[in-house]
């Protein structure tokens, strides 16, 4: 697999995880699980979630990878944190290609799921009632 192809995978791993380990450091996991209701969203949670944990399983094999995962899962919003990760996740897809190809399958199957839309979406303020009709993209502001 080529060094863009590894990047690219590392980058869209990283900003998936970002707002699922956040969501999981707010007790909102559960919740999220419960109240999504829909099947595309139990199905784009559930690959979220295996995203991680595969990533986790083959990062606590050594340690300087372990302690990266686990500041992302106490920290997810460090962009310190989420820049070594992107650096180790490339580092090991390099040697391992067929950690790579799980991971773009995963991401794949997040992405069609929906996961990229799911985890991305943040509403501030009070808002009463909201209708989202097909995608809305960029920054929305009420």
């Amino acid at each position: 697999m080529d060094a863009s192809s590894i990047a690219m995978i590392a980058s869209a791993a990283v900003s998936l995880l970002v707002p699922y380990l956040k969501s999981l450091g707010e007790g909102i996991a559960k919740k999220a699980g419960e109240e999504i209701g829909k099947k595309t969203g139990e199905t784009a949670w559930r690959k979220t979630q295996h995203l991680y944990e595969t990533i986790k399983t083959k990062f606590m094999t050594k340690s300087d990878t372990s302690k990266i995962i686990n500041a992302l899962a106490k920290s997810p919003e460090d962009t310190d944190t989420q820049s070594a990760t992107r650096f180790h996740l490339k580092e090991v897809m390099t040697s391992d290609e067929y950690f790579a190809k799980e991971l773009a399958t995963i991401l794949k199957e997040a992405s069609d799921a929906g996961a990229d839309t799911i985890f991305h979406t943040t509403i501030y303020g009070n808002v009463q009632k909201l209708v989202q009709m097909g995608n809305v993209f960029g920054d929305v502001k009420i």
